[in-house]
């Protein structure tokens, strides 16, 4: 046998051993799906939005309003993250967490997933929910930008809100290497389908810490099986990339919160890098007051209960204001 025929032999031993590993990820991925789909059914509704349906999780009914809206952030987020939240508010307020389409259990919809199209689909499925303002606007980071973008399309609806490090539309502008780190994301975002589909994922997620390790024990498996789905990364990619393109300049040229009560909650290692984009958040109502969360980052001041309950704190403080038709103390 020649050298040569040796090589490719040897080549074509490489190519199939790599082909069976793919193979096999690939049919590994495919069973845990299915049991991720049994053992992770939807604990909420899912409702039209406009011929595609989002999950929404209603909770706290026969309290008396404002419904609280609870909007996550963006990369990965879902209802799971508000885990905390959610179950303390329902016990002043009539709570709504849900999933934005093509991220955890909502189905996908169609693009560009801009920020006008996502809080119309939120507002529609709100309808064919029977959940009626008026909302106190809840959002996390990316949820800052929403928060905007549904108080302009339903300046009557909303009543009040409390925003969690949010999201500025100027950050793409006023910080270079924010933007580096968002297209750096967008990159690793566009490959994180194809290796959740054979397995990468779900195979090294388990040696890597993230946000949903210091949820509640179901929320957090739950978060961690939407991690490791194909189809939940390409809903995080549609979202991205619409981020700076779109929402952000939406965002931008809507008018501001008028003289609704608003709480800014800026995490500890955000002072003084980001909380002054936080303060000029903050100061788009007449009514406003920034808080500083020490201790807590961008991702544990929403999914560690430590700092959660700061935010249910500025959430009861802002349905309070709005029930007595009061300015914030």
């Amino acid at each position: 046998m020649s050298a040569d025929s040796r090589v490719v032999r040897r080549v074509l031993r490489v190519l199939l051993f790599v082909a069976a590993l793919l193979v096999a990820g690939a049919s590994w991925e495919w069973l845990a799906e299915r049991h991720d789909r049994a053992a992770f059914p939807p604990p909420g509704r899912l409702v039209d939005a406009g011929g595609h349906r989002l999950h929404l999780r209603i909770d706290g009914a026969g309290r008396p309003g404002p419904t609280v809206l609870l909007e996550c952030g963006i990369g990965g987020a879902t209802s799971c993250n508000w885990g905390w939240v959610r179950p303390e508010v329902a016990g002043f307020a009539r709570v709504v967490a849900y999933d934005r389409a093509g991220l955890g259990w909502s189905e996908p919809g169609p693009l560009p997933r801009d920020g006008r199209r996502l809080v119309a689909e939120l507002h529609t499925a709100l309808a064919n929910a029977g959940v009626a303002g008026p909302y106190v606007f809840v959002g996390h980071s990316y949820g800052g930008l929403l928060a905007r973008l549904f108080t302009a399309a339903y300046p009557a609806e909303v009543a009040g809100l409390v925003l969690a490090e949010p999201s500025h539309p100027e950050m793409f502008a006023r910080a270079p290497t924010f933007r580096s780190l968002v297209h750096t994301m967008r990159r690793a975002a566009r490959l994180a389908p194809a290796l959740a589909s054979l397995g990468i994922i779900r195979a090294v997620l388990p040696l890597i810490h993230t946000d949903a390790d210091v949820l509640p024990p179901v929320d957090g498996a739950a978060q961690r099986a939407f991690l490791a789905s194909p189809a939940h990364w390409r809903g995080v990619v549609a979202e991205l990339d619409s981020w700076e393109r779109d929402s952000s300049p939406e965002a931008a040229a809507t008018p501001g919160f008028g003289d609704r009560p608003v709480i800014v909650l800026t995490a500890g290692s955000s002072a003084g890098r980001w909380s002054g984009l936080q303060t000029a958040t903050a100061a788009l109502s007449t009514d406003h007051r920034q808080v500083v969360v020490p201790g807590a980052t961008h991702g544990s001041i929403v999914n560690d209960r430590r700092y959660a309950a700061a935010i249910t704190a500025a959430i009861r403080e802002v349905v309070e204001a709005v029930r007595a038709g009061r300015r914030l103390p």
